[in-house]
């Protein structure tokens, strides 16, 4: 079998959107993950569809790799931002039960997290290769080229999904956030009642038990959440 130019061109501009989503996307690009990993993803995914996608001359290759690879960056960096409203939520959760201080270094988000918080983002990992989130990324690297204008349109998309993480990650926790504050006002009337009775002492394990009790009630709806953002990244994933 002869490859011509113009397929070895396909397969290196392929190769520039792969590595893009690597660097970017959910799950594959999670500081957890090793360069070795990320490199035979890339290669193993370039040269698996970049011969089916449309030949590129070998001399428009630097300007359409460059093209691909901020595609690669910015649809990956979208899918991202949809998933972590889960790790927002956790975070959220850790700080509304009291749990702030049972904080360690986090692998994937390369800084101190708390430890709801790893084990949300660990849940909507889970729930985004679960949704099919890895041949998500497979089918993002073998779509057809971008152009200009399609670059240009992932910007607002990427803003627009970076401000909504926070409201959503507030709308997936508060169901625990409402209980640690209702915990919080009832422990202060108390306080207000008998103020020889030392509420700081029981601050902590009255929240853990409401915070807990709440937390097995809406676990469905923590869980929905997460499968829900998994699907959106899923959905981002494919532009």
């Amino acid at each position: 079998m002869t490859v011509s130019q113009a397929e070895i061109g396909a397969v290196l501009v392929t190769l520039a959107r792969a590595t893009g989503l690597a660097a970017t996307a959910p799950v594959i690009g999670e500081a957890g993950v090793s360069m070795r990993a990320r490199l035979v993803f890339v290669i193993a995914v370039s040269l698996a569809v970049g011969f089916d996608r449309a030949p590129v001359e070998l001399g428009d290759v630097p300007g359409t790799a460059g093209l691909e690879l901020a595609t690669g960056l910015l649809v990956g960096l979208i899918a991202s931002f949809v998933l972590a409203r889960v790790a927002v939520a956790g975070q959220l959760i850790g700080l509304s039960l009291g749990l702030g201080f049972a904080s360690q270094y986090d692998v994937h988000a390369g800084e101190s997290a708390g430890t709801t918080r790893q084990l949300a983002t660990t849940l909507g990992g889970l729930a985004f290769v679960m949704a099919g989130g890895l041949e998500a990324v497979v089918k993002s690297v073998a779509a057809a080229p971008a152009d200009v204008s399609h670059l240009a349109s992932l910007g607002p998309e990427l803003v627009r999904q970076g401000c909504a993480a926070f409201p959503a990650g507030v709308a997936l926790a508060a169901p625990i956030v409402l209980a640690a504050l209702a915990s919080h006002v009832g422990l202060a009337i108390m306080n207000r009642a008998a103020p020889a009775v030392n509420m700081f002492s029981l601050a902590l394990a009255c929240t853990l038990i409401v915070g807990g009790f709440v937390l097995l009630v809406s676990a469905a709806h923590l869980v929905g959440g997460a499968t829900d953002a998994a699907k959106l990244a899923i959905d981002a994933l494919g532009r």
